[in-house]
C-alpha cells in the first residue's frame, strides 16, 4: 500500500453509504455511528502512464464537517486514528480531506503526531483552481481582475501567490484583512508582476462582472440567491462557499473548482461504492485526494505539505509531478457535470 485519504461524509446520503458498507445500522439509518471510529471504506489502485502504479485506501471519519470544526481537539484525535489505520495497511503518505485538513493547525498536530507523511492537499488544490480558471479563459470565458475570497487560508493565500506571480490583477474580498495579509500583499506587489486590492465583500466583485475564485476553509459564505445576476463563481473544495438556499439558477454559473484528471480510471474496490455514487465520476476526482496519489506515484512523501504557509516553489514543484505522472485540469464542470459550449457562451 503507497498511499491512504482520510474521509468524513459531508452529506446525509454519503453516512447512509457508509454505514451500510460498515454494517454501521446507526449511521446508515440515523446519521450518527454508536461506535464513531475510523473504518476502512476503499481499497484502490492507480497507474500513471509511465507504468507506475500505486495503493491506496479510503479510510472514513464517521463526523460531519461542523462536529469537526467545533470540537477540534476531538477532530484531531478522530483524524489522527484515520491516519495511523491508513498507515497500518501500509501507506506511506496519507492525504487530510477538505475540512480535516483545516483543523489542528492545518494538519500541524496531526503531522507532528503521525506514523507517516500526511499532506493537507492544499497545494494541489490551488494549482488546480489556478487552472480552471484558465481553462474558463481558454474557452471564450471573460477575462479581467480576479476576485478572490478566503485570505488568509491557506489554500486562498497560495491561489493569491500563483495568480499574482503570473501578472493577475486580484481583488481581495475581505472587509478587515490582517495585518500579516496586508503585508504579504505588499510584498508580492513590490516583486511583481501582479497587483492586489482590497474590496469589502465578494458581491462588490461580481456586480463588476469579474470572475470570483470563493476559497474560504470553511464554506457556506454566499447564499445563491444574493448573487447578481452573470454571476461567475469558481468554488473550490468542500464546504463550498456558495449556499444553496433556492434551486440552480440559469443565470449564475457555478463552476467546481478543483477537478482533477487522473491519468487512468481508478482500480480496485469499486469506486462508485460511495464516491462514485454521489458525484458521478470515474476519471476525475478532487484534487485535495490526488495529492497523495501523486506523491506515493512518484515515491515523494518527503513533499507533503502542512500547515498555513504554502511557499510558491513548494506549489509549484506539486504541479511538476503532477504533470509528470499524467494529472492534469482537463475539463470544466458544473455542479458536477461537464460544462456544455452554449452554458459557457452565457457567460463570456
Amino acid at each position: 500500500m503507497d498511499f491512504g485519504f482520510v474521509v468524513h461524509p459531508l452529506l446525509a446520503g454519503q453516512r447512509t453509504l457508509l454505514g451500510l458498507r460498515s454494517r454501521d445500522a446507526a449511521l446508515a439509518f440515523t446519521g450518527r455511528s454508536l461506535r464513531p471510529a475510523p473504518r476502512l471504506v476503499s481499497r484502490l489502485r492507480v497507474r500513471d502512464p509511465l507504468g507506475a502504479e500505486c495503493r491506496g485506501v479510503l479510510v472514513a471519519v464517521p463526523h460531519l464537517p461542523e462536529e469537526l470544526l467545533e470540537d477540534q481537539e476531538r477532530g484531531v484525535t478522530a483524524i489522527l486514528d484515520a491516519v495511523r489505520l491508513c498507515h497500518a495497511e501500509g501507506a506511506s503518505v496519507v492525504g487530510l480531506g477538505a475540512v480535516a485538513a483545516v483543523i489542528g493547525g492545518q494538519g500541524k498536530a496531526i503531522a507532528e503526531a503521525a506514523p507517516c507523511a500526511v499532506t493537507t492537499g492544499n497545494a494541489f488544490t490551488a494549482l488546480a483552481a489556478v487552472e480552471t480558471l484558465d481553462r474558463f479563459r481558454r474557452r471564450g470565458g471573460r477575462r479581467g481582475p480576479v476576485g478572490l475570497a478566503g485570505p488568509p487560508g491557506s489554500v486562498a493565500t497560495a491561489i493569491l501567490r500563483l495568480l499574482m506571480a503570473r501578472g493577475e490583477r486580484v481583488r481581495i474580498a475581505l472587509s478587515a484583512p490582517p495585518a500579516p495579509l496586508r503585508k504579504l500583499v505588499e510584498r508580492l506587489t513590490a516583486e511583481g508582476p501582479g497587483r492586489a486590492e482590497f474590496v469589502a465583500d465578494p458581491l462588490a466583485v461580481l456586480h463588476d462582472r469579474h470572475v470570483l475564485v470563493a476559497a474560504s476553509s470553511t464554506g457556506g459564505r454566499l447564499p445563491l440567491s444574493a448573487l447578481p445576476g452573470g454571476s461567475v463563481v469558481i468554488d473550490v473544495a468542500a464546504p463550498v462557499d456558495v449556499r444553496d438556499d433556492v434551486p440552480p439558477r440559469q443565470d449564475v454559473l457555478l463552476l467546481d473548482g478543483e477537478y482533477v484528471r487522473l491519468p487512468r480510471p481508478l482500480g480496485g474496490d469499486p469506486w462508485r461504492t460511495l464516491y462514485g455514487l454521489v458525484t458521478g465520476q470515474r476519471r476525475h476526482v478532487f484534487a485535495c485526494y490526488a495529492e497523495p496519489m501523486v506523491l506515493a506515484l512518484a515515491r515523494r512523501p518527503d513533499a507533503a505539505t502542512v500547515g498555513r504557509d504554502l511557499p510558491l516553489e513548494r506549489v509549484r514543484a506539486l504541479g511538476a509531478l503532477a504533470a509528470e505522472h499524467g494529472f492534469w485540469i482537463d475539463e470544466l464542470f458544473e455542479r458536477g457535470r461537464p460544462l456544455g459550449a452554449a452554458r459557457l457562451a452565457l457567460f463570456g
